[in-house]
């Protein structure tokens, strides 16, 4: 017995897809059908069922009664034979996480289109994808889904869980494929691009590569797709079993005229290094609570600064050691992930376990005190991972590093999953060291990463020089809306909020000059310690000088540079480092 789907692009323009789901023996009593509040990946609930426009049901040739019990949950009448559901869902979201329906291409996520019937979890679920209508279209559409294929546009998998964790695209694609360890491997691009697909196989095969190489050539899937949606503006990822959702920017892919690789290709190849690691570390080797995930409600767990933290750690690192980039490329990246973390003073009010704990209502829900109360369990994440990475080569004369403790929770965590203290208990076991006053630090708490010490052990030199691009040491994130530059954010403890500059706030004028943009950024850090400058502002619409006192800056913009005279030992460590040599 199988649950059948079958999803049809029945009105592009109107951004609607048709959803039929055939059940057999459902509960007498009544059945029960949910959809998913949230994705696995990204930790908010998106409310997915407020997108279904109307739903029928259908037994025995007729009309059943069904009634919804709450905002994701509907029940049909007492019925003992075959129950058709019907349903249409608005797909118009333009991001990794749901699905989107137009005249150009079609994607969903099955979290946002598969009711599951309760009850029937571990069934098998069969799916039949009706193609648009090649009139209606942009170009010819294909097909792209990690799904296991059973005949053209019919798919299937063993259970809902799997279902929905194959993410399917259809449009006028451009696909390539490429081998890793026997293993096949595809990118579909769709969107306008003019991408040198010879260029991009080869560096992402060597990405790939090195993944794979990095947990000892076992990979825990028998394909992998890459689904990458170009657009002028975009940027975003999200990771499967066997495959990815990316979503970049036209100027991040390889031109033919690309001869080096730039910062925008950079951070492309980035993402795609961070999303396909995540195929080993938290689509395998997971929380032990994410076993069996609840996607009606929030699923706790502290442990995003590990799966989210230690891939940020790599994603960049494994492109220096894949030798993409250079050494000083990669620092550069490196320091401005420590000028993002050291911006933030929610670094001294929030722990990196409270940050993943509480990512469902404050990092996934960020308001204009974010900077202020909340660390992300991303960036400060994988400067945790270098901190511990380095600590564990002291410890063990560089006999050891973080990389063995990802591969032996590889090789001993796959079934069960990571408790609260399993990578504590794994860098004891491997350093045969006591690191529970380093977790209680740094990770428990709110002490400062001992990042200048860290970096002397591998012979880099790390400096925090005065931001002049930006009002971050003056305590402000501004952005220009129309003729004036609108705070957005300010940071506590600063100048700025000393003096009662505000969210919201339009600068009009500093000293008396209407300045705008690089001007008006150029004139205030300018200004120095213990002088008073005057911030004209619009607050709701009246206008309002502001004496502003200039404090003490403690400079937050960080730069990397590997020393020029090194002894041999450090010039070892580093290399180790870099090139894992």
């Amino acid at each position: 017995m199988a649950i059948k789907y079958k999803i049809t692009p029945k009105n592009l323009h109107a951004h609607v897809f048709e959803v039929e789901l055939i059940l057999q023996n459902p509960n007498p009593l009544g059945q029960v059908f949910s959809l998913p509040s949230w994705i696995p990946g990204s930790y908010l609930v998106r409310d997915f069922a407020k997108n279904i426009v109307s739903i029928q049901a259908h037994g025995a040739g007729q009309l059943i009664p069904i009634k919804k019990l709450d905002k994701n949950h509907w029940i049909t009448s007492p019925c003992s034979d075959e129950i058709t559901l019907s349903y249409e869902v608005y797909a118009f979201d333009l991001s990794v996480r749901s699905a989107y329906l137009t005249n150009e291409r079609a994607f969903f996520n099955g979290t946002s289109v598969f009711l599951l019937p309760l009850g029937f979890e571990a069934e098998k679920c069969e799916l039949c994808i009706v193609p648009a209508q090649s009139s209606q279209t942009l170009g010819e559409w294909s097909c792209a889904t990690g799904l296991k294929k059973v005949a053209e546009l019919n798919f299937e998998a063993p259970n809902y869980q799997d279902l929905v964790d194959h993410p399917v695209e259809m449009a006028d694609f451009t696909l390539f494929d490429f081998q890793v360890a026997g293993v096949e491997h595809q990118m579909a691009i769709t969107g306008v691009h003019n991408t040198d697909i010879a260029r991009l196989k080869q560096d992402l095969k060597t990405i790939c590569n090195h993944h794979v190489g990095f947990f000892n050539n076992d990979t825990p899937f028998d394909d992998y797709l890459f689904l990458t949606l170009v657009k002028t503006k975009g940027y975003g990822g999200l990771e499967h079993k066997n495959s990815t959702s990316l979503i970049c920017s036209r100027k991040e892919l390889p031109t033919p005229k690309l001869v080096d690789i730039n910062k925008d290709y950079t951070r492309f190849l980035a993402l795609c290094s961070h999303e396909y690691f995540h195929a080993w570390w938290v689509k395998t080797i997971k929380p032990a609570s994410f076993f069996e995930l609840d996607l009606s409600r929030e699923n706790y767990t502290e442990q995003l600064w590990i799966f989210e933290g230690f891939t940020s750690y790599y994603d960049e690192l494994s492109l220096l050691r894949t030798k993409l980039l250079t050494p000083e490329q990669y620092l550069d990246l490196f320091a401005q992930t420590i000028t993002r973390v050291q911006k933030s003073k929610g670094r001294l009010t929030q722990s990196l376990a409270q940050s993943s704990y509480d990512a469902w209502t404050k990092f996934y829900q960020q308001d204009e005190n974010a900077p202020n109360a909340i660390v992300s369990y991303y960036t400060k994440g994988a400067l945790l991972a270098f901190v511990l990475d380095m600590q564990i080569r002291q410890q063990t004369g560089n006999t050891k590093s973080l990389d063995d403790v990802l591969r032996n929770a590889w090789e001993n965590y796959q079934a069960c999953g990571l408790e609260n203290n399993t990578i504590q208990t794994i860098v004891a076991q491997i350093t045969d060291t006591d690191f529970s006053e380093f977790f209680e630090d740094y990770l428990y708490g709110v002490k400062e990463l001992p990042l200048q010490a860290s970096f002397d052990y591998v012979g880099v030199e790390c400096q925090f020089v005065k931001h002049l691009d930006d009002l971050s040491d003056f305590g402000l994130t501004i952005k220009t809306k129309g003729e004036f530059s609108q705070i957005i954010q300010v940071f506590a403890d600063s100048s700025a909020q000393h003096a009662g500059l505000y969210a919201g706030d339009k600068i009009v004028s500093v000293n008396c000059q209407q300045l705008k943009d690089k001007e008006l950024i150029a004139e205030i850090n300018k200004q120095k310690f213990g002088e008073v400058i005057k911030i004209g502002v619009l607050r709701d619409e009246l206008l309002l000088e502001i004496p502003v006192l200039i404090g003490k800056i403690t400079p937050t913009f960080c730069k990397l540079n590997a020393k020029d005279k090194l002894d041999e030992q450090i010039t070892q460590q580093q290399r180790q480092w870099f090139y894992q040599e």
